[in-house]
């Protein structure tokens, strides 16, 4: 017969606290997935006719150029994977799940995409929404007209 040692005897005692922490965690991580589900079914639903062309009409409407509009949009679904249709209104970070770098990550991609130059001493706000992201890209002056620089 062999005589526990004083680790196995730790262990056989508090082997149900690290199952029970465990089966814990496991259930939290499920309850979030399927919410997480849910709420990208529901917003799937209610969004039904929201496409890249209705997106870019209405924020054209607004003043909006047509193809910073849809670029922004496309980008956001094909690069950022947002699996839902967007609105102007979503905000980045609560709606769209972007964190601050992937923010960052689609101005500056979007700024080189769309041929533009990104004025670093011009002073932003802080890009909350779907809408802002779009103002901000179409702030930007495109390359090709700046004065003193030609495009190879």
């Amino acid at each position: 017969m062999v005589t526990p040692t004083d680790l196995s005897l730790w262990l056989d005692q508090q082997a149900w606290f690290f199952l029970l922490l465990a089966g814990l965690i496991l259930f939290i991580y499920l309850a979030l997935r399927q919410s997480a589900r849910k709420r990208r079914q529901t917003l799937q639903a209610q969004r039904e006719g929201v496409t890249e062309l209705t997106f870019t009409e209405h924020m054209e409407q607004f003043g909006y150029d047509p193809v910073v509009c849809l670029s922004t949009y496309r980008y956001l679904q094909q690069v950022q994977r947002v699996s839902f249709p967007i609105l102007p209104a979503d905000a980045l970070e609560e709606d769209l799940g972007l964190a601050q770098e992937d923010v960052e990550q689609s101005v500056r991609e979007l700024t080189a995409a769309l041929g533009r130059y990104r004025n670093i001493g011009l002073v932003n706000t802080p890009l909350e929404t779907v809408e802002d992201l779009v103002q901000l890209l179409q702030t930007f002056p495109e390359a090709e007209t700046l004065p003193g620089r030609a495009l190879a």
